[in-house]
């Protein structure tokens, strides 16, 4: 396709705007073999971060778009949500990262996803089961950036899970990001909210179902063994059409109880996993 030179100028003006508004914020993650992204929530360098970057992590270094190292200890970290915080000792006048509210977030929006050394471009495509898809490509060493408005605010921060690079951006909500961020610093634990939680991430797959995404570090499908890239077809019986179809048969049941998911794996072959829900 055919962009007239005014728009794509527009366009690389805008980029490079939001970048330099928002790289100040992004901080690099290095947790053992692992690396990625977090972002600043105030200026003496507390960041939040995927807790699927960090797992199995209490010191991480943590590298400022100036290049100034700190060496951070994970201060708490909520695997359902996929939200850790992360102290790092004897910063100073940083720059937090300007939160936007994602409930404001409606399908079709320009979104780009600013991460320490990545960049990426899109749109979202769906908000559903409390993250964010976004056509935004997921790259190696992406987790943990941010998703941005055009307005230059944060609404969500990226994930690439226990799964690896995915075809689609899957962010978590800035809400969700501050609000379980808050309940981490003030030494709780994220309230549950009640519902059942099966902890994926999915979109609508080919031929029918709803296509594993991502899988939530430590939650439930997780532990199940189940993976990304699987297409779930049925829950406890009930057949699943689309992505859109999972949440209300969930509505069905209670944290705790154990359902039974039959999946479709990429090589064609079906599979009953029994699954222990938990409470998101």
């Amino acid at each position: 396709m055919h962009v007239p030179g005014p728009l794509l100028d527009q366009i690389q003006a805008d980029l490079r705007r939001l970048i330099g508004q928002i790289g100040p914020s992004v901080v690099r993650i290095d947790a053992g073999t692992a690396s990625g992204s977090g972002l600043l929530i105030d200026a003496v360098g507390t960041v939040v971060t995927p807790a699927s970057l960090v797992a199995g992590s209490q010191q991480v270094t943590v590298t400022t778009s100036a290049g100034q190292k700190y060496t951070g200890l994970v201060a708490g970290a909520d695997a359902n949500s996929d939200v850790a915080v992360v102290h790092v000792s004897g910063a100073a006048g940083l720059t937090p990262a300007p939160f936007g509210d994602s409930t404001a977030l409606q399908i079709g929006d320009v979104v780009v996803s600013i991460g320490s050394g990545t960049v990426s471009q899109g749109i979202v495509s769906q908000i559903a089961g409390g993250q964010i898809l976004t056509t935004a490509p997921a790259t190696a060493g992406s987790s943990g950036s941010a998703l941005v408005n055009i307005a230059g605010q944060v609404i969500g921060m990226t994930t690439l899970g226990p799964a690896g690079v995915g075809a689609m951006g899957v962010a978590i909500p800035s809400n969700q990001v501050n609000a379980v961020a808050q309940q981490l610093l003030s030494g709780g634990s994220p309230t549950p909210s009640g519902k059942a939680f099966l902890g994926v991430g999915l979109t609508d797959a080919a031929g029918g179902g709803a296509q594993v995404q991502s899988v939530v570090a430590g939650g439930p499908a997780a532990s199940a063994g189940i993976q990304a890239g699987w297409t779930i077809l049925a829950i406890g019986g009930h057949s699943v059409a689309n992505a859109a179809a999972v949440a209300p048969v969930l509505a069905t049941y209670t944290p705790g109880q154990r359902v039974t998911l039959t999946l479709r794996l990429p090589n064609g072959s079906t599979r009953s996993i029994q699954v222990l829900l938990g409470s998101g």
